[in-house]
């Protein structure tokens, strides 16, 4: 799918700057085009259309710190990766973002020493990906660079805040928390549950998984016109996740059972839709997985 086709999604529900409202969103270029009530007649000449009738809500896409590389090997312990390739580290790094999608999360974040494989393959997918990192980088298109300098970390020079206060876990929440650290609970999205059943607002949770774009000025992390189109949607029309929305309050708590997505999109691409890959290879690596067991 080219970035030139145009997308409707209708009756859905949505956050929107003035609260959440029931509508269409329309993508052109890469970008929200329009969000109301009902279509324009132009937007229903729309090469790729989705009439949801009510039973599906639309996020933000999420941006996370979430493992790539080393998702594969998620709770193992396993950090030695010297007896791989770069083709086979590419290999993983592709699976680690298939995840990320996957969840929801259209620009991750990761803080790594495998740069040059993450960097790669974040160019040829399309994805912008953010990059915590601790010393001298060659910057690159679509990539986005957070210093981290004696425990401040820092975008353009301009400091964002203290590493440890500005990043949270599902485990530990921090007032000034700016950026969820995934990596613990294995790079998904559904451990967030955990802190909504502690009495966390998942409203608040919401605006945390978008911060980030807000942090890199990639986009305000609001579903609005003239935003970047990285959004995810979940089909209420699915029995195992079907649920009601009369109201603003039945939208946060459909939301905070922080369930994968069925659609996401990039750019105002489909990367994702109802379990397909459409975009990033999902290749086996078994041979790499026991090319590292054997070790």
């Amino acid at each position: 799918m080219s970035e030139g086709i145009r997308v409707l999604l209708s009756n859905l529900w949505f956050p929107s700057r003035d609260g959440v409202v029931k509508g269409v969103i329309f993508l052109e270029n890469g970008k929200i085009g329009f969000i109301g009530e009902t279509p324009e007649p132009e937007h229903e000449l729309s090469e790729l259309q989705y009439d949801f009738q009510g039973h599906a809500i639309a996020l933000h896409g999420f941006s996370a710190i979430v493992d790539l590389v080393e998702y594969p090997f998620r709770r193992l312990g396993i950090n030695d990766f010297s007896t791989l390739s770069r083709h086979e580290l590419e290999r993983l790094a592709e699976v680690g973002f298939a995840n990320a999608l996957a969840n929801g999360i259209t620009m991750p974040i990761v803080y790594t020493e495998h740069l040059k494989p993450v960097e790669k393959i974040s160019r040829e997918l399309g994805i912008k990906v953010v990059i915590i990192h601790e010393g001298e980088v060659v910057e690159k298109s679509g990539l986005y660079y957070l210093l981290v300098k004696e425990g401040n970390i820092y975008f353009n020079d301009e400091k964002i805040g203290v590493l440890s206060d500005i990043t949270c876990s599902p485990q530990r929440i921090t007032e000034k928390c700016r950026m969820m650290d995934l990596r613990s609970t294995g790079s998904t999205i559904s451990s967030l549950s955990i802190l909504y059943e502690s009495g966390v607002d998942s409203g608040r949770l919401y605006r945390i998984l978008v911060e980030p774009y807000r942090i890199t000025r990639v986009g305000e992390g609001v579903i609005d016109v003239n935003e970047i189109a990285d959004l995810q949607v979940i089909d209420l029309g699915n029995p195992l996740k079907a649920s009601i929305i009369r109201h603003e309050d039945d939208f946060w708590a459909t939301v905070s059972r922080f369930m994968d997505p069925d659609i996401v999109f990039v750019n105002g691409e489909s990367y994702y839709e109802r379990g397909e890959h459409l975009v990033v290879p999902v290749k086996n690596i078994t041979g790499i997985l026991d090319k590292i067991s054997i070790k």
